[in-house]
């Protein structure tokens, strides 16, 4: 069967046209969730064994760095300290996580799911994990990740897997008195994970919010954090300079991906992986009172 030229260019034209109409129908879907409120679950778990598997090799110098803006999930929201911004959900990927901590080859590190307004790349604050095992002030799995919308739902994760070093912990030195006669251990120096600086309640609510909260459902901006913020968990007005923390080796995870609502994701690594579903939230599916402050699953 042959095809005129007048035909094959009408056929062109036909799925052009479809195409252009798909991409116009997925940015106007992305473009309406920014403000609305999804739920993310996420677990991320690591595998004994798998650098070994890999030709892949640990990194001499990672870079490990925490964002200026973020929040966690003991970050009170600015309606009611008593609720978390983060609002905590069931968790629905039990099963899943069943299934790897029945495997000797695999760990889970953390599982937890929360509810979260997504904005925009620029307003989006990253989102502090750790889970594992912990070791002073640090846990074994540190990091964030930032969830966002532009034209598509998107992750991106920062997160680092440590072993740590015999000692991995050094005094800090301040200037003028001997720091640098000091010899630097070798390891990696695992940067410690931010924490919310006390403040008075009139300060807090003359802070800027960072704002987790838009749209018709009922949700909570937080009340922090561009380095300093109102918490919930009290510490010392002044507090020590923490002690650096050393790692032997640490692997990194820094991936950019592209999601789609109600499926399932799987982000591979040699050490670590992730998994992560992001579901849309209906006004019928919030709570009817949120006057109790709910607890994170484990």
């Amino acid at each position: 069967m042959t095809f005129t030229k007048k035909q094959v260019t009408a056929r062109l034209k036909q799925v052009a046209g479809a195409a252009l109409l798909a991409l116009c129908a997925a940015g106007a879907e992305a473009a309406g969730y920014a403000g609305t409120q999804f739920e993310i679950e996420m677990v991320v778990f690591t595998r004994e064994n798998g650098m070994n598997q890999s030709r892949e090799t640990w990194p001499a110098a990672p870079h490990l760095d925490y964002s200026k803006r973020w929040v966690d999930f003991n970050t009170p929201s600015r309606g009611d300290p008593m609720v978390p911004a983060l609002q905590p959900a069931p968790n629905q990927l039990n099963n899943k996580v069943a299934a790897l901590q029945r495997d000797p080859g695999y760990k889970v590190l953390f599982h937890k799911t929360w509810r979260q307004v997504l904005q925009n790349e620029r307003n989006a604050p990253a989102i502090l994990i750790s889970g594992g095992p912990q070791d002073g002030n640090h846990h074994q799995l540190e990091g964030s990740v930032t969830l966002s919308v532009s034209r598509y739902l998107h992750l991106s994760t920062d997160l680092w897997f440590s072993e740590w070093l015999p000692q991995a912990t050094t005094p800090s030195f301040p200037v003028g008195q001997g720091a640098e006669e000091q010899t630097a251990p070798r390891g990696i120096a695992v940067p410690t994970r931010p924490h919310a600086a006390v403040m008075a309640a009139a300060d807090a609510a003359s802070e800027e919010p960072m704002e987790l909260g838009g749209g018709n459902i009922r949700t909570e901006s937080a009340v922090f954090n561009n380095g300093s913020s109102f918490s919930d968990r009290p510490i010392a007005a002044t507090t020590a300079e923490p002690m650096e923390k050393l790692a032997a080796r640490v692997a990194v995870l820094q991936e950019e991906r592209r999601l789609r609502s109600g499926e399932l994701h799987y982000i591979d690594h040699p050490k670590l992986g992730v998994l992560v579903e992001v579901r849309a939230v209906t006004p019928q599916d919030e709570p009817e009172s949120q006057d109790e402050p709910m607890e994170f699953n484990p």
